[in-house]
């Protein structure tokens, strides 16, 4: 019994930190280690945004062909108004011309004279 209480209190009396320490040497191990970790982590990551930035950069041209074709239809949507506004402006012209065309064959110009009766009668 005795003996077990002496190696208690032997154990417990020396300092076991002491014996775990980092050196140095270890440190810098640990740096290098580190800094080839953050090299190899920052070569990924720019592999990553060059991949991003290739996929950006062909959404943008998709996004620029939508947009030209939506342009294109703007304007083939713009012209068809400007030719169905100049089809009715032309109708309404004709529609014009036409009223007083009949408008005049309906009108009597004047009194009636003989010779109007006899080329009535023919």
């Amino acid at each position: 019994m005795k003996n077990v209480l002496l190696f208690s209190i032997l154990f417990c009396v020396i300092p076991m930190p002491v014996l775990g320490e980092l050196t140095d040497a270890d440190l810098n191990k640990i740096r290098l280690i580190v800094k080839e970790e953050i090299k190899v982590a920052k070569e990924e990551i720019k592999s990553e945004i060059t991949e991003m930035n290739k996929k950006i950069d062909a959404i943008d041209e998709r996004l620029r062909t939508v947009e030209t074709g939506v342009a294109e239809l703007r304007g083939r949507d713009i012209a068809l108004s400007v030719v169905k506004d100049w089809i009715v402006a032309i109708c309404a012209i004709a529609a014009i011309v036409v009223s007083i065309i009949a408008l005049r064959k309906t009108q009597s110009f004047g009194t009636p004279t003989p010779q109007d009766a006899q080329k009535a009668l023919s």
